[in-house]
């Protein structure tokens, strides 16, 4: 990224105040009320992937496995308050950073997280589709300006005024590790983060066909057939009642997503 230094607040009352609520509030993300405005505070928070995620990584090194690059504290504000600006100037829907300092950084309210929305009891289907298809249009957005978020979650993405925005976009990784591997590695990411929602019954298939419109990333199917392959195991485990019995819900919808993989 080009800017590599703070954005200055241009209202020092408000600096002030955020600086006050950061030293009596212990959490890393929290909203303020300023001027009848919401908007939102996030501390610096280092970023690291822990030896046993090293290991993992080389044993098994699929694309969601990557590990992060180590940043401190003020560095992973410097990263991401900066990325959140350069999304902006290239057309993407990020909050607008208000100002950024050592210790943080002040972002406006963009919305409730998508995750919210597809995760509502009541949604109806033609509600449901409408989110999900903003969420992947704007991932899509996102690669094809050349870039990656490197969080895809749907958690990762928040919905206000007809739009979906990009939020969390602390992650980096190695140079060495090429765009294409981190935009496939969003995609995993975003696919991942549906095997949460089971309030709504949806097609994997149709997600990644809607990506696939958006993109043209046509090889990413023939990628996601290959890791299908090499975890196969998995949904071999998956399939005796027994040990299906026992697996947690998240690693049977893990399961689930990569039969639906082998069947594209």
């Amino acid at each position: 990224m080009k800017n590599n230094t703070f954005k200055p607040f241009e209202d020092k009352e408000l600096e002030s105040y955020v600086m006050q609520e950061s030293q009596k509030n212990e959490k890393e993300i929290f909203p303020i009320e300023y001027n009848n405005e919401k908007y939102w505070v996030k501390k610096g928070r280092k970023t690291a992937s822990n030896l046993f995620h090293h290991l993992c990584y080389k044993l098994l090194p699929f694309e969601f496995l990557i590990p992060v690059v180590s940043k401190s504290e003020e560095e992973a504000v410097l990263f991401e308050s900066n990325k959140l600006i350069s999304f902006k100037e290239k057309g993407l829907n990020t909050p607008e950073v208000v100002g950024s300092n050592s210790s943080l950084f002040v972002m406006c309210d963009c919305g409730m997280q998508v995750y919210v929305y597809l995760r509502k009891q009541d949604v109806k289907g033609e509600e449901f589709h409408y989110y999900l298809d903003k969420y992947i249009q704007e991932v899509a957005k996102i690669h094809n300006v050349g870039l990656f978020h490197g969080g895809a979650q749907s958690r990762n993405f928040t919905y206000s005024q007809e739009k979906v925005y990009a939020i969390d976009l602390e992650d980096s990784f190695e140079h060495s590790v090429d765009i294409e591997t981190l935009q496939f590695r969003d995609l995993l990411l975003l696919l991942l983060s549906m095997t949460k929602v089971d309030n709504f019954e949806f097609s994997y298939s149709d997600i990644i066909n809607k990506y696939i419109e958006y993109t043209k990333n046509d090889d990413f199917v023939s990628k996601l057939k290959i890791l299908a392959r090499k975890l196969n195991f998995l949904v071999r485990m998956n399939s005796v009642s027994w040990i299906h019995n026992l697996l947690p819900r998240d690693v049977k919808g893990f399961c689930y997503l990569l039969k639906s993989l082998q069947e594209l």
